[in-house]
């Protein structure tokens, strides 16, 4: 083995050692893509919809298996430890003891085996109600899981643009201070060639002073954005992930389309809407299921039975089991049992009526909600264009107070409030973008048409 100089070992080992440390503190750079399917992998309203899905799969299967014959098998064995006996009395002159007879009825070993076949024949319905309401119920649980996938989904665009927004405001609170504490260094120098008052020198220090805690606070928001965000992705460790996206104007909204039609789209494809749907037929199905307990129903059974006597068992062989097989239809018709069927039928209409209840509620409070959206996205549209308009007036007027100053033709206060309003004006913006962007999300989710891939 070639021996390697201990100096040698020891850089290799540091460098190893620093790249350890490097990449366990490096961060990771998510996209908006990335995010949302960290968050669908990991959310557990996600997973336990997913359950829902496969329960109510199962309890399909089982209501379908109720239209199947069913066969069993069953075993007895049987030990008599004292048998019964019957006295038969003699007439006078037969020859037994004290005039009597006595005979032992049945044996002490008992042993027997069968199968069973049953099936229903009519059922008055019942037995179709309950397949067709555990296939709806499987419709629900895709209704719902579709409705928490969705909430999802524009949970975490929510927050992703939350933390590129405070990014932004990071920028602009940075660049105010730089702005300022520049225009400090020039009062400094003023003061000092006595070009400037002292006055002037301490309203430009008031201005670094009062704009150190807006940086401050911006870092603040970002990381409570960050941690936000982290806690939607079920990431632990909030330092190692940084977002990575361009914080623009969406493209593709629903701002020019019309109210009415994305009310109706939103009666087609809102999961939480389908899902009342689904539950008023469920209740349909309830009431016709309670219906069915007033009509007689029809059972045909058949089994086949072998069954083995003895009194002593350690001789017993197959030539002691004896076949017997018999088949039955039976017909069961409901009479009274105390008013209970009329009350399950009463109640089953009342969860119809409520289901119906909720139903029209559902659809005024969906249509409200998109008017809403709507109305609050063109608003959102045109705050953003105006603040478009202003942010461009505002850099140009902070360009020229800047130059005016250093020709010594405006004053300090003039530049402070220019870069003020250049703050106000950059915050507004950015803010107006996160605003219009979210909102339309929101009502993308309202209508029940957002997916990742329309982000």
């Amino acid at each position: 083995m070639k021996y390697i100089s201990l100096p040698y070992r020891q850089c290799v080992i540091t460098i190893l050692v620093l790249f350890t440390v490097y990449f366990a503190n490096a961060q990771t750079q998510l996209t908006l893509d990335q995010s949302i399917d960290i968050a669908l992998r990991n959310n557990p309203d996600i997973r336990v919809a997913e359950k829902d899905i496969q329960k109510s799969l199962y309890g399909r299967t089982q209501a379908r298996s109720e239209l199947y014959p069913t066969i069993s098998a069953m075993g007895n064995y049987d030990r008599s430890w004292e048998l019964p006996e019957f006295v038969l009395s003699l007439p006078p002159g037969f020859p037994g003891a004290n005039g009597e007879m006595r005979a032992r009825m049945g044996v002490e070993h008992t042993i027997m085996s069968g199968v069973t076949l049953e099936q229903p024949i009519y059922t008055g319905g019942a037995l179709s109600a309950n397949r067709r309401m555990a296939s709806r119920g499987v419709d629900v649980a895709e209704h719902n899981f579709s409705s928490v996938e969705q909430q999802t989904i524009a949970d975490v665009y929510d927050a992703f643009y939350g933390v590129l927004l405070t990014e932004h405001l990071i920028y602009v609170a940075e660049r105010s201070l730089e702005s300022a504490e520049e225009n400090l260094r020039q009062v400094e120098r003023l003061y000092e060639e006595g070009a400037t008052s002292r006055f002037e020198l301490l309203r430009a220090q008031v201005q670094v002073g009062t704009l150190r805690p807006n940086v401050t606070e911006a870092k603040h928001n970002y990381e409570l954005a960050i941690e936000n965000l982290a806690n939607l992705l079920g990431i632990e460790q909030q330092s190692s992930i940084e977002p990575n996206g361009s914080f623009s104007q969406r493209s593709h909204t629903l701002l020019d389309e019309d109210i009415d039609y994305l009310i109706e789209q939103a009666y087609q494809e809102r999961p939480e809407y389908q899902m009342i749907n689904t539950q008023e037929r469920i209740n349909r199905e309830g009431v016709r299921l309670a219906r069915s307990n007033f009509l007689p129903k029809v059972f045909f059974s058949s089994s086949m039975n072998w069954q083995a006597l003895r009194d002593d068992i350690g001789d017993l062989t197959g030539n002691d089991f004896s076949r017997f097989s018999s088949s039955q239809l039976v017909v069961q018709i409901p009479i009274f049992n105390g008013f209970g069927n009329t009350a399950r039928y009463q109640e089953a209409r009342v969860e119809l009526e409520q289901t119906q209840i909720q139903k029209d509620n559902a659809r005024k409070l969906i249509a409200t909600e998109i008017r809403s959206l709507h109305k609050k996205l063109r608003q959102a549209a045109e705050i953003l264009e105006s603040q478009e308009q202003v942010m461009e007036q505002a850099e140009e007027g902070l360009r020229l107070a800047n130059l005016l100053y250093q020709e010594g033709a405006a004053t300090l206060l003039e530049v402070i409030d220019a870069q003020l309003a250049h703050s106000q004006a950059s915050t507004s913006y950015y803010q107006a973008i996160y605003n219009y962007n979210t909102t339309s999300v929101q009502l993308e989710r309202a209508i029940g048409i957002l997916t990742a891939e329309s982000l």
